[in-house]
Formats: C-alpha cells, structure tokens, sequence
C-alpha cells in the first residue's frame, strides 16, 4: 500500500464516523443557539472535503501543478474556518457569523464592483461611481450603514487580516498552534507562484522533473490535506460538545484518534 492509499483508508474511517454523528446535529442544541455559525462549520466542512479528495485525486493522477493551487485554496478555506472557531469561542454568539456572512458577501460586492470600473475605465478613462445611494438600492442588506462603514468592516475578513488576528490570538498562549499557522503561511505564500502563473512555480516543476521527488511533495500535500480538512470536522465537534457534550463528546474522541494516525507511519 503506497501513502496516498493508507490516507485514503484514514480518510475512510473519518467518513464512517461523519455518517454517525452528523445526523444528530440538526436536533442538537448548538443549531438552536447558534444557527448562523452551524451553517457556515458546515459550509467550510463541505468545501474543505471537497477540495482534499480532489487533491488525493490530482496526487494519483500525478498532477504537479493541480495539487499545488487546490492544496493553497484549502489553507485559505482552514483559515477562515479557524477565523469563525476563534471568534466564536470569544463570543459564545451567533451574532459573529451573521456579521461574517454580511460583511464577506459585501467585501464581494465591492470588489466586483472595482473590478466593473475598471472594465469601464478601458472604455471611459474617467468612469467612476458617483452615487452610492444608487449602489444601495441594487444591494439593500447594507441600506443602514455609510459607505465608510461598509468598507472598514468587510475589510476584517479580508485574508491578510484574518491571518493577522489569528496570529495575535495564538501569539496570547497557544504556541504550537501559531507555530503551526507560521508553517502553513510559508506554505501559503510560496504556492502563491502556481495560482499567478510566477516563474518559481516552472522553476520547481522542472526541479521535479523525476517520479520520485514529485511523489515525496505529493505524500506531504496529501497527509497535510488530510490534517487540514478534517481537523475542521474535529474543532467542529468541540464546538458542538459545548452544548451538547453527551451527543458528542465520544465522536469527538473517536475522530481524534483516527486523526493521530496520520503520522504514525
């Protein structure tokens, strides 16, 4: 058994304690509470699966440059999901996720329309918004806040601020964890070169011009995708055993140790 196959077995075994406890969420009392936050675990539990079988799958397929930008937007999708963890266990609310949710789609909002100036711009060279009344009448969730506000606050959940704070909050006692953010960065940062097309990313694919240094990075990518993703289904279920600790606590525990495995080979 090669190691992408020995991950895929672990990843197995997470999926047939997911089928366990999964469907007890719904009647949990973490949903009552904390409706808008459920939602978006889930969101990020979805994408963050979706993305690493997707790795596992370009790893097989031997899909150098593939494996690179997916493992980079899976980092992004961790650190936001560890962006809603912490924030939520600071405020023990639903009111963070409601902002997030608001906020992020505003952030969007914004820069696509940045982006739609300047299209127009290359038409019109001095086209520009005027009104922002007129914005507000087409995107009416902001129509209670100035035009100032809406973009301080969307700027919050912006990537490099979200690494920022988490850095700040790890930095107050959890060590290991900011250590762990610090590696995940460099990683981060260096894969920027695939998703942009720069020319560190050519220069390490004609680095790994043999099978066997392409498998090394691949086995290193997979097992960190493996870590990454289902950590969200673990820190998940700790939020959930805040409220509900005898539905879950025992997944909890089962999750975790399948998760331990990982780098016992």
């Amino acid at each position: 058994m090669n190691e992408i196959e020995r991950i895929r077995e672990l990843d197995d075994d997470v999926f047939e304690e997911l089928k366990i406890y999964f469907p007890k969420i719904s009647a949990s009392d973490f949903i009552k509470k904390f409706p808008t936050t459920s939602i978006l675990m889930n969101m990020f539990d979805t994408s963050g699966t979706l993305i690493k079988n997707s790795i596992y799958d370009n790893c097989e397929s031997d899909n150098y440059y593939g494996v690179k930008i997916l493992y980079r937007s899976l980092i992004e999708h961790y650190f936001r999901f560890q962006f809603i963890f912490v924030n939520w266990g600071l405020s023990k609310s639903d009111k963070f996720a409601i902002d997030y949710l608001e906020y992020n789609t505003a952030r969007e909002v914004l820069d696509l329309i940045k982006a739609k100036v300047t299209e127009q711009q290359l038409y019109q060279s001095n086209f520009k918004i005027d009104d922002w009344d007129m914005f507000l009448k087409d995107h009416p969730d902001f129509i209670n806040k100035s035009r100032k506000e809406v973009d301080i606050e969307s700027q919050k959940v912006k990537f490099n601020n979200i690494i920022r704070f988490l850095n700040e909050e790890f930095n107050k006692g959890n060590k290991e964890m900011s250590g762990f953010l610090g590696e995940l960065i460099i990683d981060y940062s260096n894969l920027s070169s695939y998703v942009h097309g720069g020319m560190t990313s050519y220069r390490e694919m004609i680095s790994h011009d043999n099978f066997v240094k392409r498998e090394k990075e691949y086995n290193r990518i997979a097992g960190l995708s493996f870590q990454l993703s289902n950590s969200i289904k673990l820190f998940s279920l700790i939020m959930y055993v805040q409220t509900d600790r005898e539905t879950f606590s025992q997944h909890y525990h089962n999750l975790d140790k399948i998760l331990k495995q990982i780098n016992e080979n």
